[in-house]
């Protein structure tokens, strides 16, 4: 065991002893990938003529426009003050309980129809034409010899038709309908003069609403005037015919003389028949020459033709005597109708034009502020970075469009 244990340590030594007597190998280095070349899909870009056309375009088309709209804006532009006021067309009338429920909403629609008539009135040629006269719109709105703001300034030597263009491009209207209320902007480049046109608008607007009140005050008054005025005519027509009836008659009260007549004639029938009476008694005791009885015939015949000629007044009898004392009294009730009635008619024409009278007094219309116009401390016109925002956007929007339609177009080729 022990010589099997030195024999085999030199057999384990052994490969320690070789491998430290034995020379060391170098190792190869690795051998070289082989290199792939990949063309490229594309040319590297270059600038080319379209590029540099289209940063020109770029320049001239949109930094160059802005650059001027803001130069412009900052430098030559004058700014613009701007004051407000607001006002509504107003009603005095005051009607009864009874009729305040039904009488809103004529109210309501009378101020609505006002208000639009001077929503039109404000931007009329008359109201440019009457502010022209009194304030001289052109020293109001023209520019200096030293400003050359020919944009936002008015021409010298303004037609009326530019005056009228100018003030609505100057001005701005709110409306409520609803409420009947009329709000306005108004433009000046200083603050009192923005003010003093405000005034102005206003007191011509008031002027204008008091003629309306005024035209419809005469016109309610004067058709009651008419009327009244037609029937004073016939009034007096009426009377003076029946004022020739009484001159030509003779007779001022046909029915006062009929019953004078009436009782005359009752009387004589009334003494008629007493003579008859009288005559039948005396006819039993006496002969027929018996003077009595003659003297009652006589009286007898006496009394039948005067009621004959009374009869014959009366339009009763056969009598020849003109026209009857009926025909008068047909003709004078006829004429006293016909007065009567123009009487009535007088009196309500005259009632007529009390009430329209006080009724065009209590409907006069006023125009009433309730937002006074007042001093601006800054300008808010023009609206200098919109405007220069406005124009960026759109000159940049439009280069785009043109480029994209050049390369489309040269992509069709």
């Amino acid at each position: 065991m022990q010589d099997g244990e030195t024999h085999a340590h030199p057999e384990t030594r052994q490969p320690a002893s070789v491998s430290a007597t034995a020379p060391k190998r170098k190792r190869r280095p690795p051998a070289p990938r082989p290199e792939i070349i990949v063309r490229p899909l594309a040319r590297r870009a270059k600038p080319q003529r379209r590029h540099i056309g289209a940063v020109i375009l770029l320049c001239l088309g949109v930094f160059l426009p802005t650059a001027i709209t803001a130069g412009y804006l900052w430098t030559q532009a004058r700014d613009q003050y701007v004051t407000r006021i607001g006002f509504s067309v107003r009603s005095a009338q005051t009607s009864p309980a009874l009729e305040v429920l039904g009488g809103i909403s004529q109210l309501s629609s009378a101020d609505s129809t006002d208000t639009e008539i001077l929503y039109d009135f404000i931007q009329s040629q008359q109201l440019v034409r009457e502010m022209d006269d009194k304030l001289n719109l052109v020293s109001v709105y023209g520019c200096d010899e030293g400003n050359k703001d020919f944009i936002f300034c008015l021409k010298q030597d303004p037609s009326i038709e530019d005056l009228l263009a100018f003030w609505n491009k100057m001005t701005k209207i709110g409306y409520d309908g609803g409420a009947g209320i009329l709000e306005v902007e108004v433009r000046a480049f200083d603050a009192d003069s923005a003010v003093i046109l405000a005034e102005e608008m206003f007191a011509q607007s008031s002027a204008m609403i008091n003629d309306l009140s005024t035209q419809a005050r005469s016109d309610a008054t004067s058709y009651a005037q008419d009327d009244l005025e037609v029937a004073v005519a016939r009034l007096k027509s009426a009377r003076r015919t029946l004022a020739e009836f009484r001159n030509q008659t003779q007779i001022i009260d046909p029915a006062a003389d009929i019953q004078g007549q009436m009782g005359v004639l009752t009387s004589m029938q009334t003494q008629l028949t007493q003579a008859l009476i009288s005559r039948g008694l005396l006819e039993l005791s006496a002969t027929k020459t018996d003077p009595r009885l003659v003297q009652l015939n006589l009286k007898i015949g006496v009394i039948e033709k005067q009621i004959d000629i009374q009869r014959g007044k009366f339009g009763l009898g056969d009598s020849e005597n003109g026209e009857a004392l009926a025909q008068l009294m047909g003709r004078y009730e006829e004429l006293s109708v016909e007065v009567e009635f123009a009487e009535q008619s007088y009196l309500q024409a005259l009632d007529a034009l009390d009430n329209a009278n006080g009724e065009a007094r209590r409907q006069s219309r006023y125009l009433a502020a309730h937002i006074k116009p007042t001093h601006a401390d800054r300008p808010e016109y023009p609206r200098k970075i919109l405007l220069t925002t406005l124009v960026a956007f759109f000159s940049f929007f439009g280069w785009i469009i043109l480029v994209m339609v050049y390369y489309s177009l040269r992509d069709r080729r």
